[in-house]
Protein backbone atom coordinates (compact mmCIF):
# COMPACT_ATOMS: atom_id res chain seq x y z
CA UNK A 1 0.00 0.00 0.00
CA UNK A 2 3.46 2.36 0.90
CA UNK A 3 4.39 1.88 -2.04
CA UNK A 4 1.22 2.26 -4.21
CA UNK A 5 0.53 5.57 -3.08
CA UNK A 6 4.29 6.84 -3.59
CA UNK A 7 3.66 5.75 -7.09
CA UNK A 8 0.86 7.73 -7.06
CA UNK A 9 2.17 10.83 -5.79
CA UNK A 10 5.11 10.59 -7.97
CA UNK A 11 2.70 10.54 -10.95
CA UNK A 12 0.13 13.09 -10.10
CA UNK A 13 3.40 15.23 -9.24
CA UNK A 14 4.84 14.77 -12.44
CA UNK A 15 1.92 15.10 -14.42
CA UNK A 16 -0.11 18.14 -13.10
CA UNK A 17 1.70 21.74 -12.03
CA UNK A 18 1.38 24.97 -12.82
CA UNK A 19 4.46 25.83 -14.05
CA UNK A 20 5.10 27.92 -17.43
CA UNK A 21 8.53 28.83 -19.04
CA UNK A 22 8.03 32.58 -17.43
CA UNK A 23 9.92 34.05 -14.74
CA UNK A 24 7.24 32.60 -12.19
CA UNK A 25 8.03 29.22 -12.87
CA UNK A 26 10.11 28.71 -10.11
CA UNK A 27 8.07 30.63 -7.45
CA UNK A 28 5.25 27.99 -8.27
CA UNK A 29 7.14 24.99 -8.30
CA UNK A 30 6.97 24.72 -4.48
CA UNK A 31 3.25 24.67 -4.58
CA UNK A 32 3.32 21.22 -6.68
CA UNK A 33 5.66 19.16 -4.45
CA UNK A 34 3.50 16.23 -2.68
CA UNK A 35 0.82 17.55 -4.45
CA UNK A 36 -2.20 15.10 -4.97
CA UNK A 37 -4.64 15.40 -7.43
CA UNK A 38 -8.73 15.29 -6.88
CA UNK A 39 -9.76 12.36 -9.60
CA UNK A 40 -13.73 12.19 -8.71
CA UNK A 41 -14.19 16.61 -9.21
CA UNK A 42 -17.99 15.61 -9.86
CA UNK A 43 -18.70 13.76 -6.30
CA UNK A 44 -16.44 16.43 -4.63
CA UNK A 45 -18.05 19.71 -5.51
CA UNK A 46 -21.66 17.55 -5.18
CA UNK A 47 -20.76 16.98 -1.57
CA UNK A 48 -19.45 20.85 -1.05
CA UNK A 49 -22.27 22.43 -2.58
CA UNK A 50 -25.31 21.07 -1.46
CA UNK A 51 -27.29 23.09 -0.29
CA UNK A 52 -27.18 21.72 3.45
CA UNK A 53 -23.33 21.93 3.55
CA UNK A 54 -21.54 23.90 6.24
CA UNK A 55 -18.62 24.80 3.36
CA UNK A 56 -19.86 26.65 1.29
CA UNK A 57 -17.74 30.34 0.77
CA UNK A 58 -14.60 28.69 2.16
CA UNK A 59 -11.32 29.56 -0.39
CA UNK A 60 -9.91 27.63 -2.90
CA UNK A 61 -6.47 28.88 -3.94
CA UNK A 62 -6.09 29.25 -7.69
CA UNK A 63 -2.19 28.32 -9.00
CA UNK A 64 -2.25 31.17 -11.14
CA UNK A 65 -0.17 34.48 -10.50
CA UNK A 66 -3.12 35.59 -12.74
CA UNK A 67 -5.91 34.87 -10.76
CA UNK A 68 -7.27 35.91 -7.59
CA UNK A 69 -8.33 33.85 -4.85
CA UNK A 70 -11.92 32.32 -5.52
CA UNK A 71 -14.41 30.59 -3.21
CA UNK A 72 -15.91 27.22 -3.77
CA UNK A 73 -19.83 29.45 -4.43
CA UNK A 74 -17.94 30.25 -7.39
CA UNK A 75 -16.02 27.19 -7.85
CA UNK A 76 -19.63 25.07 -7.65
CA UNK A 77 -20.65 27.41 -10.73
CA UNK A 78 -17.95 27.16 -12.89
CA UNK A 79 -17.32 24.63 -15.20
CA UNK A 80 -14.30 25.23 -16.60
CA UNK A 81 -12.73 23.23 -13.43
CA UNK A 82 -11.30 20.06 -14.87
CA UNK A 83 -8.19 19.99 -12.48
CA UNK A 84 -7.66 19.98 -8.57
CA UNK A 85 -5.15 19.38 -6.56
CA UNK A 86 -4.51 18.43 -3.01
CA UNK A 87 -2.11 20.11 -1.71
CA UNK A 88 0.16 20.40 1.82
CA UNK A 89 -0.80 23.31 3.34
CA UNK A 90 3.22 24.08 3.80
CA UNK A 91 3.84 24.85 0.10
CA UNK A 92 1.62 27.65 0.10
CA UNK A 93 3.79 29.70 3.37
CA UNK A 94 1.53 32.35 5.03
CA UNK A 95 -1.88 31.55 3.74
CA UNK A 96 -2.84 34.94 5.69
CA UNK A 97 -0.76 37.43 3.40
CA UNK A 98 -1.82 35.64 0.28
CA UNK A 99 -5.03 35.81 -0.25
CA UNK A 100 -7.88 37.80 0.80
CA UNK A 101 -9.89 34.42 2.25
CA UNK A 102 -9.47 33.77 5.52
CA UNK A 103 -10.81 29.95 4.89
CA UNK A 104 -9.71 27.28 2.76
CA UNK A 105 -10.83 23.49 2.01
CA UNK A 106 -8.96 20.92 3.50
CA UNK A 107 -8.56 17.42 4.76
CA UNK A 108 -6.45 15.35 6.53
CA UNK A 109 -2.99 13.93 4.95
CA UNK A 110 -3.37 10.20 6.26
CA UNK A 111 -5.75 7.81 4.90
CA UNK A 112 -7.50 9.70 1.70
CA UNK A 113 -10.79 7.34 1.29
CA UNK A 114 -11.83 8.34 5.16
CA UNK A 115 -10.49 11.69 5.30
CA UNK A 116 -13.06 13.99 5.94
CA UNK A 117 -13.31 17.36 4.96
CA UNK A 118 -12.54 20.25 6.95
CA UNK A 119 -12.12 24.34 7.34
CA UNK A 120 -8.90 25.53 7.29
CA UNK A 121 -8.42 28.79 9.19
CA UNK A 122 -5.28 30.90 8.11
CA UNK A 123 -5.40 32.90 11.68
CA UNK A 124 -5.50 29.41 13.69
CA UNK A 125 -3.46 27.53 11.18
CA UNK A 126 -5.70 24.72 12.09
CA UNK A 127 -8.46 22.86 10.27
CA UNK A 128 -11.62 21.98 12.04
CA UNK A 129 -14.91 20.10 11.12
CA UNK A 130 -18.08 19.20 13.04
CA UNK A 131 -16.34 16.63 15.18
CA UNK A 132 -13.58 18.47 15.93
CA UNK A 133 -10.05 19.61 14.95
CA UNK A 134 -8.11 17.31 12.38
CA UNK A 135 -4.69 15.98 13.55
CA UNK A 136 -2.05 15.59 11.49
CA UNK A 137 -0.72 16.92 8.11
CA UNK A 138 -3.01 19.09 6.24
CA UNK A 139 -3.87 18.77 2.45
CA UNK A 140 -5.48 21.95 0.60
CA UNK A 141 -7.58 21.88 -2.20
CA UNK A 142 -6.13 24.14 -5.20
CA UNK A 143 -7.37 24.82 -8.15
CA UNK A 144 -5.46 24.39 -11.44
CA UNK A 145 -6.03 26.42 -14.76
CA UNK A 146 -4.50 25.45 -17.94
CA UNK A 147 -1.64 26.79 -19.72
CA UNK A 148 -3.18 27.50 -23.09
CA UNK A 149 -5.49 26.09 -25.46
CA UNK A 150 -5.28 25.51 -29.18
CA UNK A 151 -8.03 25.92 -31.77
CA UNK A 152 -7.13 23.62 -34.45
CA UNK A 153 -9.32 22.30 -37.55
CA UNK A 154 -11.44 25.20 -38.28
CA UNK A 155 -14.43 24.51 -40.33
CA UNK A 156 -16.40 28.05 -41.64
CA UNK A 157 -19.93 27.82 -42.33
CA UNK A 158 -20.79 29.18 -46.13
CA UNK A 159 -22.35 32.14 -45.34
CA UNK A 160 -21.31 35.47 -43.27
CA UNK A 161 -22.97 38.45 -42.13
CA UNK A 162 -21.10 41.55 -43.57
CA UNK A 163 -21.95 44.98 -41.59
CA UNK A 164 -20.41 48.61 -43.06
CA UNK A 165 -19.50 50.21 -39.70
CA UNK A 166 -18.64 53.52 -40.93
CA UNK A 167 -15.97 55.94 -42.87
CA UNK A 168 -12.88 56.72 -41.46
CA UNK A 169 -10.24 59.03 -41.85
CA UNK A 170 -6.75 57.50 -42.27
CA UNK A 171 -4.44 60.11 -43.35
CA UNK A 172 -4.05 63.64 -45.11
CA UNK A 173 -1.28 65.26 -47.69
CA UNK A 174 -1.08 67.75 -50.04
CA UNK A 175 0.19 67.98 -53.35
CA UNK A 176 1.99 70.77 -55.10
CA UNK A 177 3.17 71.85 -58.80
CA UNK A 178 5.85 74.49 -58.48
CA UNK A 179 6.96 73.89 -61.89
CA UNK A 180 5.40 75.21 -65.06
CA UNK A 181 6.46 72.33 -67.37
CA UNK A 182 4.42 69.46 -64.59
CA UNK A 183 1.36 68.68 -65.57
CA UNK A 184 0.92 65.49 -63.44
CA UNK A 185 1.61 65.49 -60.23
CA UNK A 186 1.86 62.11 -58.07
CA UNK A 187 2.64 61.34 -54.38
CA UNK A 188 2.54 57.63 -52.42
CA UNK A 189 0.49 58.28 -49.38
CA UNK A 190 1.29 55.61 -46.00
CA UNK A 191 -2.02 55.08 -43.11
CA UNK A 192 -2.47 52.67 -40.62
CA UNK A 193 -4.93 49.64 -41.18
CA UNK A 194 -6.14 48.31 -38.45
CA UNK A 195 -7.68 44.76 -38.11
CA UNK A 196 -9.94 43.40 -34.96
CA UNK A 197 -10.38 39.69 -34.64
CA UNK A 198 -12.59 38.39 -31.87
CA UNK A 199 -13.63 34.64 -31.23
CA UNK A 200 -16.87 34.11 -29.38
CA UNK A 201 -15.79 30.60 -27.88
CA UNK A 202 -18.63 28.63 -25.26
CA UNK A 203 -18.80 29.23 -21.65
CA UNK A 204 -16.64 26.63 -20.45
CA UNK A 205 -13.48 28.31 -22.04
CA UNK A 206 -11.29 30.69 -19.47
CA UNK A 207 -11.00 33.66 -20.08
CA UNK A 208 -7.71 35.34 -19.51
CA UNK A 209 -5.73 32.08 -20.91
CA UNK A 210 -3.60 32.54 -23.97
CA UNK A 211 -5.10 30.96 -27.23
CA UNK A 212 -3.71 30.04 -30.28
CA UNK A 213 -5.12 29.53 -33.47
CA UNK A 214 -3.75 27.17 -36.18
CA UNK A 215 -4.30 27.13 -39.60
CA UNK A 216 -3.43 23.37 -40.62
CA UNK A 217 -0.02 23.03 -38.36
CA UNK A 218 0.72 26.44 -38.87
CA UNK A 219 -0.11 29.09 -35.82
CA UNK A 220 -1.59 31.82 -37.25
CA UNK A 221 -3.03 34.09 -34.01
CA UNK A 222 -1.50 34.30 -31.05
CA UNK A 223 -4.64 35.60 -28.41
CA UNK A 224 -6.04 35.26 -25.23
CA UNK A 225 -9.22 33.98 -24.83
CA UNK A 226 -12.20 36.75 -24.28
CA UNK A 227 -9.98 39.49 -25.57
CA UNK A 228 -9.78 41.09 -29.04
CA UNK A 229 -6.45 40.86 -31.21
CA UNK A 230 -5.19 43.97 -32.46
CA UNK A 231 -3.03 44.02 -35.38
CA UNK A 232 -1.45 47.23 -37.27
CA UNK A 233 -0.03 47.62 -40.72
CA UNK A 234 1.49 50.31 -42.50
CA UNK A 235 -0.33 50.21 -45.97
CA UNK A 236 0.29 52.88 -48.98
CA UNK A 237 -1.68 54.48 -51.57
CA UNK A 238 -0.70 56.27 -54.73
CA UNK A 239 -2.73 60.41 -55.33
CA UNK A 240 -2.62 61.31 -58.81
CA UNK A 241 -3.66 64.41 -60.57
CA UNK A 242 -3.84 66.87 -63.29
CA UNK A 243 -2.69 70.18 -61.49
CA UNK A 244 -2.14 73.65 -63.06
CA UNK A 245 1.66 75.10 -62.77
CA UNK A 246 1.84 76.83 -59.35
CA UNK A 247 -1.06 75.19 -57.68
CA UNK A 248 -1.92 72.86 -54.14
CA UNK A 249 -4.53 70.54 -53.39
CA UNK A 250 -5.00 69.02 -50.16
CA UNK A 251 -5.71 65.72 -49.62
CA UNK A 252 -8.16 62.90 -47.59
CA UNK A 253 -7.39 59.17 -47.53
CA UNK A 254 -10.97 57.65 -47.05
CA UNK A 255 -11.35 54.02 -45.47
CA UNK A 256 -14.76 51.93 -46.01
CA UNK A 257 -14.94 49.52 -42.53
CA UNK A 258 -16.58 46.75 -42.15
CA UNK A 259 -17.31 43.87 -40.10
CA UNK A 260 -17.51 40.08 -40.82
CA UNK A 261 -19.43 37.66 -38.17
CA UNK A 262 -18.62 34.11 -39.10
CA UNK A 263 -19.33 31.08 -37.78
CA UNK A 264 -17.10 27.56 -37.84
CA UNK A 265 -16.64 24.29 -35.77
CA UNK A 266 -12.92 23.58 -34.54
CA UNK A 267 -11.39 21.07 -32.32
CA UNK A 268 -10.32 23.10 -28.75
CA UNK A 269 -7.26 21.28 -27.22
CA UNK A 270 -6.64 22.39 -23.31
CA UNK A 271 -3.08 22.02 -22.68
CA UNK A 272 -1.31 21.81 -19.20
CA UNK A 273 2.12 21.65 -18.14
CA UNK A 274 4.32 19.43 -16.02
CA UNK A 275 7.09 20.59 -13.79
CA UNK A 276 9.63 20.22 -16.26
CA UNK A 277 8.21 22.52 -18.79
CA UNK A 278 6.72 20.39 -21.03
CA UNK A 279 2.78 20.15 -22.22
CA UNK A 280 0.74 17.42 -22.32
CA UNK A 281 -3.04 17.69 -23.43
CA UNK A 282 -5.91 17.40 -20.98
CA UNK A 283 -8.72 17.20 -23.51
CA UNK A 284 -10.19 17.04 -26.82
CA UNK A 285 -13.14 19.26 -27.31
CA UNK A 286 -15.08 19.14 -30.87
CA UNK A 287 -17.36 22.92 -29.97
CA UNK A 288 -18.98 25.83 -32.55
CA UNK A 289 -18.33 28.94 -32.15
CA UNK A 290 -17.77 32.21 -34.64
CA UNK A 291 -15.29 34.83 -35.33
CA UNK A 292 -15.77 38.92 -35.73
CA UNK A 293 -13.40 40.39 -37.88
CA UNK A 294 -13.55 44.24 -37.96
CA UNK A 295 -11.07 46.01 -40.77
CA UNK A 296 -10.67 48.06 -43.55
CA UNK A 297 -12.52 46.73 -46.90
CA UNK A 298 -11.68 49.72 -49.20
CA UNK A 299 -9.44 52.90 -49.34
CA UNK A 300 -9.53 55.85 -51.60
CA UNK A 301 -7.68 59.21 -52.12
CA UNK A 302 -10.50 62.43 -51.73
CA UNK A 303 -9.16 65.60 -54.09
CA UNK A 304 -9.94 68.92 -52.13
CA UNK A 305 -10.49 72.23 -54.68
CA UNK A 306 -7.36 73.44 -55.96
CA UNK A 307 -5.79 76.34 -54.76
CA UNK A 308 -2.58 78.84 -55.72
CA UNK A 309 0.23 77.83 -54.32
CA UNK A 310 1.49 81.57 -53.36
CA UNK A 311 -0.85 84.78 -51.84
CA UNK A 312 -0.30 86.84 -54.45
CA UNK A 313 1.41 86.40 -57.59
CA UNK A 314 4.01 83.71 -58.63
CA UNK A 315 7.99 84.39 -58.88
CA UNK A 316 8.35 86.25 -62.17
CA UNK A 317 10.04 84.52 -64.87
CA UNK A 318 11.55 85.64 -68.17
CA UNK A 319 9.05 85.35 -70.53
CA UNK A 320 9.96 83.67 -74.16
CA UNK A 321 8.72 86.18 -76.22
CA UNK A 322 8.63 90.00 -75.46
CA UNK A 323 5.10 92.16 -75.13
CA UNK A 324 4.36 95.44 -76.51
CA UNK A 325 1.88 96.99 -74.65
CA UNK A 326 -0.82 100.32 -75.69
CA UNK A 327 2.38 102.85 -75.55
CA UNK A 328 4.80 100.56 -78.01
CA UNK A 329 7.10 100.07 -75.23
CA UNK A 330 8.54 96.57 -74.11
CA UNK A 331 7.24 94.97 -71.09
CA UNK A 332 8.16 91.53 -69.49
CA UNK A 333 4.68 90.45 -67.49
CA UNK A 334 6.11 86.89 -66.44
CA UNK A 335 3.97 83.87 -65.89
CA UNK A 336 0.33 84.23 -64.77
CA UNK A 337 -1.21 81.22 -62.74
CA UNK A 338 -3.40 79.44 -65.13
CA UNK A 339 -6.80 79.68 -63.76
CA UNK A 340 -7.86 76.25 -62.33
CA UNK A 341 -10.94 74.11 -63.61
CA UNK A 342 -12.65 71.34 -61.95
CA UNK A 343 -12.80 69.36 -65.10
CA UNK A 344 -9.69 67.73 -66.68
CA UNK A 345 -8.84 68.33 -70.00
CA UNK A 346 -6.36 66.32 -72.02
CA UNK A 347 -4.88 68.24 -75.34
CA UNK A 348 -2.55 66.22 -77.99
CA UNK A 349 0.12 67.88 -76.16
CA UNK A 350 -1.07 66.92 -72.78
CA UNK A 351 -1.45 63.23 -73.96
CA UNK A 352 2.07 63.02 -75.28
CA UNK A 353 3.51 64.41 -71.99
CA UNK A 354 1.18 61.97 -69.91
CA UNK A 355 2.11 59.13 -71.62
CA UNK A 356 5.90 60.37 -72.86
CA UNK A 357 6.76 58.46 -76.69
CA UNK A 358 3.47 57.31 -77.38
CA UNK A 359 3.27 59.40 -80.83
CA UNK A 360 6.35 57.57 -82.13
CA UNK A 361 5.50 54.14 -80.65
CA UNK A 362 2.26 55.00 -82.90
CA UNK A 363 3.91 56.06 -86.06
CA UNK A 364 6.19 52.91 -86.06
CA UNK A 365 3.26 50.67 -85.15
CA UNK A 366 1.53 52.24 -88.51
CA UNK A 367 4.16 51.89 -90.44
CA UNK A 368 4.90 48.53 -89.71
CA UNK A 369 1.12 47.22 -90.09
CA UNK A 370 0.73 48.97 -93.60
CA UNK A 371 4.22 47.47 -94.88
CA UNK A 372 3.44 44.12 -94.17
CA UNK A 373 -0.20 44.70 -95.81
CA UNK A 374 1.39 46.28 -98.31
CA UNK A 375 3.77 43.27 -99.56
CA UNK A 376 0.69 40.77 -99.04
CA UNK A 377 -1.05 42.80 -101.98
CA UNK A 378 1.61 42.69 -104.13
CA UNK A 379 2.09 39.26 -103.52
CA UNK A 380 -1.54 38.56 -104.51
CA UNK A 381 -1.62 40.58 -107.54
CA UNK A 382 2.02 38.72 -108.53
CA UNK A 383 0.22 35.48 -108.06
CA UNK A 384 -3.14 36.17 -110.22
CA UNK A 385 -1.12 37.72 -112.77
CA UNK A 386 1.19 33.87 -113.05
CA UNK A 387 -2.11 31.96 -112.71
CA UNK A 388 -3.66 34.00 -115.51
CA UNK A 389 -0.53 33.55 -118.03
CA UNK A 390 0.06 29.51 -117.56
CA UNK A 391 -3.54 29.05 -118.34
CA UNK A 392 -3.05 31.44 -121.25
CA UNK A 393 -0.14 29.54 -122.56
CA UNK A 394 -1.11 25.97 -121.32
CA UNK A 395 1.59 25.75 -118.64
CA UNK A 396 2.20 24.06 -115.48
CA UNK A 397 -1.09 22.72 -114.14
CA UNK A 398 -3.19 23.78 -117.11
CA UNK A 399 -1.28 21.81 -119.70
CA UNK A 400 -3.04 19.34 -121.86
CA UNK A 401 -0.29 16.63 -120.98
Amino acid sequence: MALGNALYLLTATVLLSNIDLTTCSNENSKFLVNSRLEVNVKSLLSEICGTNSSLLSIGVKSLSNEYSDRTVENLCGNETTEVLLWIPVGNFGNLAELGSSSRYLGKGAGDEDFAEYCSYDVTTKSCATDSGAVEGSILLLAEKFPERYELRDLVYKKWKNSTHLGTPILAYATLKNREPAYKYVDQDISYLADTRIEYVLPSTVTHGVKLSVFRGKTETYKLVAGETYYSRVFKTINAIRYMSPYSTINITVVGSEGRDYREFRAKLVTVYTDEEGYGWSKSLLSIEAAMIETKLTETHVEYALPVNLYDSQPPALPSVLPIVNEGNSIVDKGIVAKPENIHIHISELDFGQAYPGFRSVAIGAAVLFFSVLGVAIIDIIRRVIANRRAKRLHLGKYSRT
